[in-house]
């Protein structure tokens, strides 16, 4: 007989390949809710609220959910600690949830394939008794970031080697911009920080213009903060950049 563990395959990401890049700020043509009272945490965190873990909720195709009618306060009190923006192929968040196992970590990703394949690696690895601390969602951030959390609920968020959208025309594409950081000062803890990372010089300086300008975020020392070393080499794509011996840039900020 098999065991739960043989059942549950580790997917490969070769299976999962995409374009590189979706337009956020095209029409979203997948659900999102009203408000946060409509998100239902127990579909991401199934353990802590005493349902299956190996059940799948990630907002695609394959693994749906819906957002129509608001849900029990048990499911929707509840407060994420990390958020992984844009979050890939996940390397980060499964980091974070390895790293701080008793935070709750969430990646939010807009492209679908991405997400399913987070999702089926958070299943594998919940059928091995680990990773019930991290979960993923296929949503926009720039269009509904506040209608997943209330205000003040968040401890850190993370960008990490965002899309620079080089062309001046397509700089608002850009997840770094100062209606969104008014979104993350929002939903951010007093002392809650962000952390921006990215390979390209030129969108460093506009990351660091931008929060520096800002009247809700002030720039810190980050030199013994263990969360800013760990975003160094976590993703994916910040191991590319490692292997090509390339440059990397990172600001932190604290929410005043």
């Amino acid at each position: 007989m098999k065991t739960i563990e043989q059942v549950v395959k580790m997917p490969k990401r070769a299976d999962f390949r995409m374009h590189a890049h979706v337009n956020p700020l095209n029409e979203t043509l997948f659900p999102y809710p009203l408000n946060y009272t409509h998100v239902d945490w127990s579909n991401h965190y199934p353990q802590k609220f005493g349902k299956d873990p190996l059940k799948l909720y990630l907002n695609t195709l394959e693994y749906p959910i819906s957002y129509v009618n608001p849900v029990e306060q048990q499911y929707y009190d509840f407060n994420v600690d990390f958020l992984d923006i844009g979050c890939g192929f996940g390397g980060l968040s499964f980091a974070l949830s390895r790293k701080y196992p008793d935070k709750y970590t969430f990646g939010m990703e807009i492209r679908g394939k991405l997400v399913n394949f987070i999702g089926e690696k958070i299943r594998a690895l919940r059928a091995q008794n680990e990773c019930f601390n991290v979960s993923v969602i296929r949503t926009n951030a720039m269009r509904h970031l506040p209608q997943y959390f209330r205000k003040g609920s968040i401890e850190k968020i993370f960008i990490c080697f965002p899309d620079p959208h080089f062309k001046k025309k397509n700089h608002r594409r850009r997840i770094v911009n100062p209606g969104l950081l008014s979104e993350y000062a929002y939903i951010l803890k007093p002392k809650g920080r962000i952390y921006c990372i990215t390979d390209v010089e030129d969108l460093h300086n506009w990351h660091v213009e931008h929060l520096e300008q800002h009247k809700m975020f002030k720039k810190i020392d980050h030199t013994d903060d263990e969360t800013a070393a760990l975003i160094w080499n976590s993703t994916e794509e910040g191991q590319k950049v490692e292997r090509n011996k390339g440059s990397k840039f990172i600001i932190v900020c604290e929410r005043i």
